[in-house]
């Protein structure tokens, strides 16, 4: 992501939004300013849903869902929500600004070069360890949330230039105390990443999530995709067969130790698959030791900032020669396309 001079921004409640970021089937997503008394500022991200859904009140609650469902995530590999709120009418969540890259956008820069082994398994050991404590979460009051993140991919997946992990978007997470309940049967999520039960849109548990994590590990691993075909169809038909060749099967040197996790991840039904997103971090943990293979977050910070060297540093991204207000409206430079139809049941890719 790059921040050079741009346009002016806009002023949107106490917040200055500097740059668009994205748009997705339900919000814009901008990059944001905070300022108060004697000096302060912080960067951090605005999530507003877009106007013509304003009026519409299954999509507020959904929308409000997101936020009260994630506020309850306090956990060093999940993005935090800061605020909530309305501005004029229009509805927002002020939200953790990790400075970094998607894991989309870290595997096609670094596809060449390559990733270190250690670093994979590093960086699925915490987004593991996010949805472990996420699946494990409770209320204020001690209820399980049951949450499900239904969209564990590597959009989804940010790494920092400090090394750090953070899972984001639990937009269509279902909770026992959603307000807006996700109608059986409605297929939600990225195909080539969705988990055989989720294709086959049956009722969805945790282990949903650990098959799609596996996915984004094999993938890394193998260098290609494992589930995308030429069509929709083909895709959601391949996941729901599961059929997955061992790892160390693939020429690309990757030991035999790791199969039996990557596959364990991966099984076709989920009695079979890990129980739970943290034993699948510790059999990973195990597999980093036995393998002295380095893995901190120190090396992952090495690794981005070798990847991503013309990154600026957060003071320039705060740094008023950078941004100029400007009260008539947010810039028009977004860099992801524009949303699916609202009658869309889930996202291609």
């Amino acid at each position: 992501m790059k921040y050079g001079p741009g346009p002016k921004v806009e002023l949107f409640g106490r917040y200055q939004l500097l740059k668009s970021l994205a748009v997705g089937g339900m919000g814009e997503v901008y990059l944001a300013r905070q300022r108060g008394p004697s000096g302060f500022e912080k960067l951090l991200v605005v999530k507003r849903i877009l106007p013509h859904l304003s009026d519409e009140q299954d999509f507020i609650d959904m929308f409000f869902d997101e936020a009260r469902i994630a506020a309850h995530l306090n956990h060093p590999n999940i993005a935090q929500i800061y605020d909530l709120g309305d501005v004029s009418g229009v509805y927002y969540i002020a939200m953790e600004y990790v400075q970094g890259e998607s894991l989309k956008q870290i595997w096609a820069r670094s596809r060449r070069a390559g990733m270190p082994l250690g670093l994979k398994c590093r960086i699925i050991a915490d987004v593991a360890a996010g949805l472990d404590f996420a699946h494990r979460a409770m209320s204020p009051s001690g209820r399980p949330l049951n949450l499900i993140h239904r969209d564990v991919s590597p959009q989804n997946v940010l790494v920092g230039f400090n090394g750090s992990v953070k899972l984001i978007d639990f937009g269509v997470a279902k909770a026992a105390n959603k307000i807006s309940n996700t109608l059986t049967g409605h297929i939600k999520g990225k195909y080539a990443y969705m988990s055989p039960e989720q294709a086959r849109g049956e009722e969805l548990d945790h282990r949903s999530d650990i098959f799609g994590l596996g996915t984004i590990f094999y993938e890394l691993l193998s260098g290609q995709r494992l589930w995308k075909r030429e069509n929709d169809t083909a895709t959601l038909r391949a996941v729901m067969k599961a059929e997955v060749p061992k790892p160390s099967s693939l020429g690309k040197g990757l030991p035999e130790e790791l199969d039996p996790i990557v596959l364990k991840a991966l099984a076709r039904k989920r009695e079979d698959r890990y129980q739970s997103a943290g034993d699948l971090q510790l059999d990973l943990e195990d597999f980093i030791v036995q393998e002295r293979l380095p893995a901190s977050q120190a090396h992952v910070a090495a690794f981005m900032r070798s990847v991503f060297p013309q990154e600026p540093p957060l003071e320039a991204l705060l740094d008023d020669e950078h941004t100029h207000t400007n009260e008539d409206g947010p810039p028009d430079n977004r860099d992801e396309p524009p949303p699916l139809p609202s009658k869309a049941k889930g996202k291609r890719t």
